[in-house]
């Protein structure tokens, strides 16, 4: 927790980004294929591997499948509800397919969800795992003044069940060092997790209080700081407020559409606020672009930002395979601005 936050839970790194989807299997492929994410250990998440679970203050009974991959510094997870009452099952309802929930670690999750139901934030949805030594628990937590589900999580060395990978075969003894992806682009990391909000500097203030994330810096996202940008193909004018905070190895984005015609606030009228893309660095957002319009992902919004030696660039594309929005992004050095800083 940085220095003078009053928060009482202390989220130290984003150790998960999660989506809710309706095939896993498929949408794992597409990872592997499209972007070169994998491999992924998939458990079929039910009892007697999953027990004590609750799902809205009540005893419950269900069961999903997840498959994770490690991404970089953060872990990638999908969620396929199979079975009984969960939060995933009412997400795909409610939105459909596409970002859940982001975890971070903790030594006691009953002791921080504890802490955040007497902040008036109660769980939603919770269980435990095996091997019961290793005390491993979950819980869901919908804090709705950070605009998204966050869920503290306490893992073991081990989970009490056996995998299947995807592609098959792999980590089996002298197999895995064989098996690369055919993917054209490669995400080699997610740098990013971004949530579109309506008041940026109240979310800001919301997340520095709740989870002890931040400073944030805080950018006026417009001419003539940004530059050369685009809008489902077309050049547009448009203006944004954006806040960074880095939490662990991953950046927190909280972005405010202003003004002009963005994907932000199309999200907004179709989605409301809440998480809603990834981004991942690269030396070229040209060519990478060029390599996923090829494959049939065009760009919906792009632009370039100051300075120009710096060569930064980023560019959204919607890649409906795997369920949500991922932005190639080049960043230079430095930012061509004085941010704000919160607190």
């Amino acid at each position: 927790m940085a220095e003078g936050s009053p928060a009482k839970v202390q989220c130290k790194g984003i150790n998960q980004i999660a989506l809710a989807v309706k095939d896993l299997d498929t949408v794992a492929k597409h990872y592997w294929n499209i972007l070169g994410i994998g491999p992924w250990f998939i458990y079929e998440w039910e009892a007697p591997l999953v027990y004590d679970r609750k799902y809205r203050g009540q005893t419950a009974w269900a069961r999903e499948k997840i498959a994770l991959a490690q991404v970089g510094d953060a872990q990638l997870e999908l969620v396929q509800p199979v079975e009984g009452p969960s939060i995933y099952q009412d997400w795909i309802d409610e939105h459909g397919e596409g970002l859940h929930h982001m975890n971070f670690l903790v030594d006691d999750v009953d002791e921080t969800v504890k802490l955040l139901a007497q902040e008036g934030f109660p769980s939603i949805q919770s269980g435990r795992f095996e091997p019961k030594e290793e005390k491993g628990a979950y819980n869901y937590v919908d804090i709705k003044p950070l605009r998204t589900i966050w869920e503290p999580v306490h893992l073991g060395e081990v989970i009490g069940a056996e995998p299947v990978t995807f592609p098959p075969g792999f980590g089996s003894e002298g197999s895995g060092a064989a098996i690369e992806s055919p993917a054209k682009v490669k995400c080699q990391g997610i740098n990013q997790v971004a949530i579109v909000v309506k008041d940026l500097e109240t979310v800001a203030k919301h997340y520095w209080n709740i989870l002890g994330i931040g400073p944030w810096y805080i950018y006026q996202w417009e001419s003539p700081l940004v530059y050369d940008r685009k809008y489902r193909g077309q050049t547009a004018w448009a203006r944004e407020k954006i806040a960074l905070a880095q939490v662990g190895g991953v950046q927190l984005e909280l972005v405010q559409p202003v003004e002009g015609p963005s994907i932000y606030q199309d999200w907004l009228d179709e989605q409301g606020e809440g998480l809603h893309h990834m981004n991942f660095l690269v030396d070229d957002v040209d060519e990478t672009v060029k390599l996923l319009a090829q494959e049939g992902f065009p760009s919906i919004q792009s632009g370039r930002f100051e300075p120009k030696e710096e060569k930064g660039a980023y560019n959204y594309v919607d890649i409906k395979p795997l369920r949500t929005i991922w932005e190639p992004v080049h960043l230079g050095e430095v930012i061509g601005a004085e941010p704000l800083i919160i607190p």
